[in-house]
């Protein structure tokens, strides 16, 4: 039997772009039927329930996402019930987001999801080979995220 290959290109972060945004298409349909909510939407609420008393700074800044999509979700999540805010004890111009009981309960559903539909897409992998891509993944992101990485960037 002939291997299809998955990808046109070889480059790491192709590879990693494309696996990520084919699961998301994948799933976005099925957390959207299931909570009311798309992914983004969703990860923003687990931000703000991990976090309470987070900021729109602090939420656009964890998520990668632009400040105006940022805008909307927390809008959307507001304007749900699921999210409220209130005004900065210290700045009156910064709100502090905290989920209420309807957010913990669409995040705890969500996350129930999550998990089986995760069990689904790693599926053609071992424990083992699901632990080293897990480790390997951590390695990277710490790398990535770490000042000898910039250094390395910046040099011609």
């Amino acid at each position: 039997m002939k291997m299809i290959k998955a990808f046109r290109n070889e480059r790491l972060t192709y590879r990693l772009e494309l696996v990520a945004q084919e699961a998301i298409g994948a799933n976005d349909e099925i957390f959207l039927r299931e909570t009311g909510f798309r992914i983004r939407e969703l990860r923003v609420l687990r931000l703000i329930d991990d976090t309470p008393g987070t900021t729109f700074a602090e939420i656009a800044k964890a998520t990668g996402l632009e400040r105006s999509l940022t805008s909307r979700i927390i809008r959307t999540l507001l304007g749900d019930g699921l999210i409220v805010r209130e005004n900065s004890l210290q700045d009156a111009r910064v709100f502090l987001l905290t989920t209420t009981p309807k957010g913990q309960n669409i995040r705890r559903i969500a996350r129930q999801l999550s998990d089986r539909l995760e069990v689904i897409l790693t599926d053609p992998l071992s424990d083992q080979e699901l632990a080293t891509l897990d480790g390997i993944l951590d390695r990277l992101g710490s790398w990535i995220t770490s000042e000898e990485y910039r250094t390395a960037l910046a040099i011609d």
